[in-house]
């Protein structure tokens, strides 16, 4: 029976945490080269030796066991809870070789909580390159711990380090001495706490009285005992912390000074300087950005287009073929026009998606997004938020999931709970599938005119955030100021097959996610849209009967109009005329209603509704791809139904909507109320509405 070895990987933001984590796990973790990727406690496991198997805690990055934001309290618990489920044996700090200064503060930190510790040198590379030399063995002896150096990205000094840890856990050797000396004016109160929450060290009983007011682990008495002793005793958090880092800078500087060797900075300047001499100016930078964005949408649109065009036909035949082999019943019409339409208004975009997170990845592995922090940190203080917001809303470009929850990173409450609310503004990559059908209809076979005009729809998410923002800022009120601090990583060579793993993942999460809400609506839209109340529909059949009796239309055109009328007839006709009046002024017909309703559920849903839609409303055996299909639609009057201005209205609509259930959700998590996500649902929902009447009008 192996045994299980519980491991902490602790540190500060972009030290190659979750780099390190990929490597021992397996797993296929994100990893971005800026702070803030790591929002949540992320586990994996892997083997020591044949009988040792370790569950590897990716900590979030923090500084120091002085949590400010929700994300650093993550840590925070986990390490000062020994009764918790994920109290370590072991701890793995790692440091950036090339800062180790400003990592070894949180490392003495941890050292003196008494838990078995690990220092893990990782960027050597860098530190080399910066002309930094670290006596290894001469900083174990300073600190009195192992210190190994790993080389995660190429896998280099991994076995080493699973021996080192694996060596730690079974001596159990945890620092004897502290690191600074308490004071002792307060040891007598540390020493109650320590017997009151069962710790290990009195510095442990010094935090936990600190972070006393948010911390939810221990009982209640506990809690309430502890307050009043920490009262009682004059306890003062701010003084304590102060003296603490003095004394702990001054104890590492000296180690820094018997063990590190620095070049002179003024002989060598780093690529990464040079660049951002250029990369950050306030207008070349600008401008380099916006050329970024530009040519990453002209990629995603330029080069995805011949896969697209193959899984279109594929499709379209697959249907085509299936129409003349199988029987004329009922379930054969659910696959063909119900299933197989759905699921290949989805597929067709795969290549789109996966190209544009490809991209993004690069450009994190690379280090250039933690460049678009600190070039929009002016930008976001203009509207009452800062620098670290930046990160969830380019998040949201992929998913305003994962977005929403790397807000808590946001010290401040105020700007957190604002950068909540505004980022689904952004577009994420399920308002894709509906700006490339959308793009295409208005401007067919111009690649160049849509790379720009899908550029434009971010940046009109992106700008919108900004307005709300600056609104909500005013209606808050928000007093409190903050400062945003961030270090800048270097430049580096990204990583190809990082970013083909992040394509293949992103791309099979998108079609497994989105298939099964697509499956399980394809289905209801084709039951909908096949029947209907008995008598309207037995009605169109006599209608269409008698006609042909009497010889009035050619058999083909009669079984078009047929297929259409029964369509209006149906439930799903009927549910498109009921809203018909209220989106009218949009310049949208009844079918367009009725993807609008479906795609409250998930916004991708829009493209699977009207190949559902179109597909059940058309008699041709020969399935025609659904772009084709859209840009024949016409309304009553015989005029185009995807206008330029309908087009484009439409495109406004899904930029703004809240059209995401499991979004709501998440912010109800984050927020711990339904408050804020019915705010967000209502005001979306309004600006949308209101945008798009604005667009239509004026372009119609």
């Amino acid at each position: 029976m192996s045994t299980l070895v519980k491991i902490a990987l602790a540190g500060n933001p972009n030290s190659g945490k979750s780099s390190l984590f990929n490597t021992l796990t397996g797993l296929n973790q994100k990893v971005g080269n800026y702070p803030g990727v790591t929002v949540d406690k992320k586990n994996g496991t892997t083997y020591l030796d044949k009988e040792t198997q370790a569950r590897i805690i990716d900590l979030p990055g923090t500084y120091s066991l002085y949590p400010k934001s929700a994300d650093e309290f993550v840590a925070y618990e986990v390490l000062m809870n020994p009764e918790g489920k994920d109290y370590p044996d072991v701890v793995v700090v790692v440091a950036d070789a090339a800062n180790l200064k400003r990592s070894l503060l949180f490392c003495s930190q941890i050292m003196d909580l008494k838990v078995p510790v690990l220092l893990a040198l990782s960027m050597w590379d860098i530190a080399r390159k910066k002309g930094i030399d670290i006596d290894v063995a001469g900083l174990e002896r300073e600190l009195g711990i192992p210190v190994m150096v790993v080389d995660p990205r190429n896998r280099k000094g991994i076995h080493a380090f699973k021996q080192a840890i694996l060596s730690l856990h079974q001596q159990d050797v945890a620092p004897r001495h502290d690191f600074i000396p308490l004071d002792s004016s307060v040891q007598e109160l540390l020493e109650e706490v320590t017997n009151e929450c069962n710790l290990d060290s009195l510095y442990a009983a010094q935090h936990t009285l600190a972070g006393i007011d948010h911390i939810h682990y221990l009982p209640a008495d506990s809690i309430d005992r502890l307050k009043q002793n920490k009262n009682r005793n004059n306890f003062h958090k701010g003084k304590l912390l102060a003296e603490e880092v003095v004394q702990r800078y001054e104890r590492i500087a000296g180690i820094m000074q018997r063990t590190v060797v620095e070049a002179n900075p003024l002989k060598k300047q780093l690529m990464s300087e040079r660049l951002d001499k250029v990369l950050l100016h306030p207008l070349w930078g600008n401008l380099i950005l916006l050329l970024v964005l530009l040519l990453m949408f002209q990629i995603v649109f330029w080069v995805a287009d011949f896969p697209m065009q193959w899984i279109d036909s594929g499709f379209a035949s697959l249907q085509s073929s299936l129409s003349n082999i199988l029987p004329n019943v009922w379930w054969s019409d659910l696959l063909i026009n119900g299933l197989i339409a759905g699921v290949g208004g989805i597929v067709i975009f795969v290549p789109q998606i996966a190209l544009l997170f490809g991209l993004i990845t690069l450009l994190e592995d690379s280090g250039y997004m933690a460049r678009i922090t600190f070039l929009t940190d002016r930008l976001m203080r203009s509207v009452g938020l800062n620098g670290r917001s930046v990160m969830p809303l380019i998040s949201g470009m992929a998913c305003a999931i994962p977005a929403v929850m790397a807000a808590r990173t946001i010290e401040n409450p105020k700007e957190r709970l604002i950068t909540i609310l505004v980022t689904p503004l952004m577009s994420c990559a399920a308002r894709l599938p509906v700006y490339v059908i959308l793009i295409a209809l208005i401007f067919p076979g111009q690649p160049f005119i849509q790379g720009l005009v899908m550029t434009g729809m971010y940046l009109l998410g992106f700008v919108m955030a900004l307005l709300v923002a600056k609104v909500m800022s005013w209606v808050m009120r928000k007093k409190e100021g903050s400062i945003f601090l961030m270090e800048l990583p270097v430049y580096r060579m990204p990583r190809w097959k990082n970013a083909l793993e992040t394509m293949y993942q992103k791309s099979k999460i998108f079609v497994v996610d989105a298939g099964k809400v697509i499956l399980v609506l394809s289905v209801i839209l084709w039951a909908l849209a096949s029947y209907g109340p008995s008598a309207r529909m037995n009605a169109v059949e006599e209608k269409y009967a008698a006609m042909v009796a009497l010889g009035e239309e050619l058999p083909a055109e009669l079984e078009e109009h047929l297929a259409t009328e029964k369509l209006e007839n149906s439930y799903a006709g009927i549910l498109g005329k009921t809203v018909e009046p209220i989106i009218a002024p949009l310049g949208y017909d009844w079918k367009i209603g009725i993807a609008l309703i479906s795609s409250f559920a998930a916004r991708e849903v829009f493209v699977g509704t009207m190949a559902t839609l179109y597909s059940v409303g058309s008699a041709d055996d020969d399935a025609t791809p659904l772009r084709m299909q859209m840009a024949k639609a016409k309304r009553i009057d015989g005029t185009p139904v995807y206008t330029f201005a309908t087009g484009l209205s439409l495109m406004v609509f899904y930029a703004f909507a809240m059209q995401c259930m499991s979004t709501l959700a998440i912010v109800k998590r984050e927020t711990k109320s339904w408050k804020w996500p019915m705010v967000q649902l209502f005001y979306l929902s309004a600006l949308a509405y209101l945008s798009a009447l604005l667009v239509f009008q004026l372009l119609k």
